[in-house]
């Protein structure tokens, strides 16, 4: 903070000094003289020489040694016009990096990712983003989509991807300012380990895994997708008898290759290889999981609108 008594006796003298005087000395100096430095700046000849005397005046030293052709800097004047085109320089660089800011092309955004999304379509958004928006710092976080729920609530994350049904079924408040937009939709497969009796069909009913074990994600994290499959089940005549719960997609998949039971999940899974599993498609009709981008409303980040723009463009 400048000390009051500083700023009333030094800058008092300074108040009406502008960037165009400094411009103006600039121009004087380098077409070394006034009648050339007028027409570069499309200015009154007279004018300018007003000017430079009155900011000589104002800064008590004179720029330019008037009794020398063609006109010369004092050394005080150079002195001076060195720090001025630095001035200048650093107010044109701020400027930029404002209107860049301003219009999304820095700045930095918090991502919420689960599997779903990092499986399709995360790749090929952040290389669209990242060709036009190259300077924007974009942080990743791998959530449970009611982690990024809360996140998006409490304004720690900008944007997340998740399963609409995860939105739909956690209790929200009535101020919420929650909005999305579909990316894909994508059905459920059945993951068998690689010896089971069915992997020789492409396409399996649900009729034919009434007596298996199911590895199921847990109703106390992922009760939507939980409720899917027991109501795919019991739509097939059967309630699925639960070996174990995993709420990780890697940790099913491993339950499933080390032949602890069966698994469904969505079809994104086919996306990571992994020895000792094999995917089928239902027979029957499934109901499709959509993942979405959901954002707050009142979220008035450019770097926001930048990516949902390039997300839209994806979808």
């Amino acid at each position: 903070m400048i000390n009051p008594k500083l700023r009333d006796h030094k800058w008092s003298n300074w108040d009406e000094l502008e960037l165009r005087h400094l411009k103006y000395a600039i121009a004087v100096s380098e077409k070394q003289g006034f009648t050339s430095a007028a027409v570069y700046l499309e200015i009154d000849q007279g004018f300018l020489s007003k000017q430079i005397k009155w900011l000589e005046k104002k800064i008590g030293f004179q720029l330019f040694d008037r009794g020398h052709r063609p006109l010369t800097l004092t050394n005080a004047g150079h002195e001076f016009l060195q720090a001025a085109r630095q001035i200048l320089e650093q107010t044109e660089n701020a400027i930029e990096l404002a209107q860049r800011a301003s219009r999304g092309e820095t700045g930095r955004l918090n991502i919420g990712i689960n599997t779903s999304i990092a499986n399709t379509k995360l790749p090929d958004i952040l290389k669209a983003f990242y060709e036009k928006f190259p300077d924007v710092e974009l942080v990743l976080y791998e959530l449970a989509s009611y982690d990024q729920i809360e996140k998006l609530q409490k304004q720690q994350l900008d944007i997340g991807f998740f399963h609409l049904h995860n939105l739909q079924n956690i209790n929200i408040s009535h101020d919420n300012v929650l909005t999305s937009m579909s990316i894909l939709q994508e059905s459920l497969v059945i993951v068998l380990p690689e010896k089971h009796r069915l992997v020789k069909q492409m396409s399996i009913s649900l009729a034919a895994l009434a007596n298996e074990r199911f590895i199921l994600p847990p109703h106390s994290l992922l009760y939507s997708l939980r409720d899917q499959i027991d109501r795919l089940c019991i739509d097939a005549g059967f309630k699925p008898k639960i070996r174990q719960e995993a709420a990780w997609i890697s940790t099913v998949l491993s339950l499933v290759a080390g032949g602890m039971g069966i698994a469904l999940l969505p079809a994104n899974v086919q996306n990571t290889p992994r020895t000792g599993v094999v995917y089928r498609s239902i027979q029957e009709k499934a109901p499709m999981l959509e993942i979405v981008a959901v954002w707050r409303q009142d979220n008035v980040s450019m770097v926001l609108k930048n990516f949902r723009a390039v997300i839209g463009n994806l979808a």
